[in-house]
């Protein structure tokens, strides 16, 4: 599911996938712009994670978080926003979107020297092949 998300933001079809009744809690601790309820409508939701999620510069990973599949938003190794879903085959029925910065710290990565083709990834890149 966490694959067919991250296509889906890059498309911006974001709201195909999500449940009729899905459900789109963020933290923006009080630093970044953010609802501060749970948003309960998919247009919505869907612009929320896109604007979030694909700023230009931005670099997609999927990786875990709390036990969930996540899509870890960072630009130039700077952790920016860290997406957590769950759901049924291929669709979303609950996001958690992070945006505080206070949480993200753990998320920053040294981003590797441009003459470094291997560099070091914390997961797996969401443009990799697997």
């Amino acid at each position: 599911m966490i694959d067919h998300l991250v296509a889906a933001l890059r498309s911006g079809q974001v709201e195909h996938l999500l449940a009729p009744d899905a459900v789109l809690v963020s933290d923006g601790g009080g630093q970044v712009a953010a609802p501060l309820r749970p948003v309960h409508d998919v247009v919505e939701i869907a612009r929320l994670v896109t604007v979030h999620c694909t700023r230009p510069g931005a670099d997609l990973s999927v990786e875990r978080a709390n036990g969930r599949p996540a899509i870890v938003v960072r630009r130039s190794g700077r952790a920016q926003a860290v997406l957590c879903v769950d759901g049924a085959d291929l669709v979303v029925t609950h996001l958690w979107l992070i945006l505080n910065p206070a949480k993200l710290t753990a998320w920053h990565r040294e981003v590797p020297p441009a003459d470094d083709p291997g560099g070091h990834t914390a997961g797996r890149r969401a443009d990799a092949p697997g």
